[in-house]
């Protein structure tokens, strides 16, 4: 069977690189590098068979997949950091019902024992996850 042309080559490998864009897979772009690639050795020095065009592809893009996948995905996945504590770690609160009741959420007070102190203010030092430390002078 003939080769194919490099035209066809190069044109097939940029709409994989473009069908790349609007499925965001990260798999179809390898194939279309490997082809714009054996488009560009096609140009240069042709390939007598079909057969080696598509095997030379498939190296190529198993090739550049399993060096660049990982690092590649992680460059473009980077989140900005988000931070999920919302509330502010510090602060004056008020037991109530022996809970900590602190910016409209209730806390479990971990470091003191709060169960004569209903309805006096404290400092709050910390609080994480569901547990608040504080501190009642």
């Amino acid at each position: 069977m003939e080769s194919l042309s490099s035209t066809l080559l190069l044109t097939i490998g940029i709409c994989l690189i473009f069908l790349e864009i609007v499925f965001y897979s990260f798999f179809i772009i390898w194939l279309g590098v490997a082809l714009v690639i054996v488009a560009i050795i096609q140009y240069f020095m042709p390939l007598p068979s079909i057969w080696i065009q598509l095997v030379l592809a498939s190296v190529i893009s198993i090739t550049l997949f399993a060096l660049f996948y990982k690092p590649l995905k992680s460059f473009v996945n980077k989140s900005p950091g988000l931070k999920d504590d919302f509330i502010k770690q510090y602060g004056k609160g008020m037991i109530k019902n022996q809970m900590l009741s602190y910016q409209g959420s209730y806390f479990k007070v971990v470091n003191y024992d709060i169960s004569a102190l209903d309805g006096i203010e404290v400092t709050v030092v910390k609080i994480e996850k569901n547990n608040a430390w504080i501190k009642y002078e």
